[in-house]
């Protein structure tokens, strides 16, 4: 059962342990790598809907600043939220802050299976991607996804400190989700670099409840600041969609999330 926005309802099991370890936790990932592909396409509602989805429309991403690129056929049952990935429709409250901008490096913790840096390494021709992922089957997915869309993308392992202050030179956009570790790593104390970077932050804030205050004190005096809100998706963007019930479509445009998404957009003051 799913909410008409395609939330996963807080008060059912599945929600409350979304809510407690998140979508991301080692338990999830093993469960993952583990079920079947094909009993999973059968048994899951949103696996039936990937599968209807796929079989409707394909493996290419539909809209968004994405549009064109290609999944493998072997990301059925293995990529996160697959049908909102190929509509466009995935955290599509950032599209704005990454079709813009000049920038010479884009840097993903937290990169899964590559839908950000791929994206960003067609969409902004020549600059250089770097993922950061500690799931070693995501790494492989990623360079996957790169080699048959054309692109180049640096794909490394779980991000230090030290790894984020020795990021290259020139204009750097820096994506951050990694579950709550925000709180950790997000420092300049500890990595200078990110004074001069521009960054899109993830909020785990049911992780961290402060965690929106506790980054807006270490990056007020560097940065401006703008929260942006997840909302529920417009139907109407989709006609991919308009002959499914809106439950199945609202899932297929979701991200399996018990709440919305919240994030911290921090660009450098001049």
């Amino acid at each position: 059962m799913r909410t008409a926005a395609g939330l996963v309802p807080s008060d059912t099991v599945r929600g409350r342990l979304h809510h407690k370890i998140g979508g991301y936790s080692q338990a999830v990932r093993w469960y993952r790598r583990l079920r079947p592909a094909w009993l999973w396409q059968r048994i899951n509602p949103r696996g039936r809907i990937t599968r209807s989805y796929v079989g409707e429309q394909g493996l290419t991403v539909r809209h968004g600043p994405f549009a064109g690129m290609i999944y493998p056929r072997s990301a059925v049952g293995r990529v996160n939220f697959l049908p909102a990935k190929l509509l466009g429709s995935y955290e599509l409250e950032l599209a704005p802050y990454l079709s813009t901008g000049d920038w010479d490096i884009f840097a993903d913790i937290g990169s899964g299976d590559g839908y950000f840096c791929v994206g960003m390494a067609r969409l902004h021709p020549g600059i250089k991607v770097i993922g950061y992922e500690s799931d070693t089957a995501e790494q492989k997915f990623c360079q996957h996804l790169a080699e048959i869309n054309g692109t180049n993308v640096d794909v490394r392992g779980t991000a230090s400190f030290s790894d984020i202050h020795a990021l290259p030179p020139g204009r750097l956009l820096l994506m951050v989700d990694i579950e709550g570790a925000e709180y950790e790593l997000v420092n300049p104390e500890h990595s200078p670099r990110l004074r001069e970077a521009a960054m899109i932050v993830e909020l785990h804030w049911w992780v961290h409840e402060d965690i929106g205050n506790i980054l807006r004190a270490r990056f007020s005096s560097t940065h401006r600041i703008e929260v942006v809100e997840q909302t529920a998706r417009s139907l109407a963007g989709f006609p991919e969609l308009a002959r499914w019930d809106e439950q199945s479509a609202y899932c297929a445009t979701s991200e399996g999330r018990a709440h919305f998404g919240r994030w911290m957009v921090l660009t450098v003051k001049n």
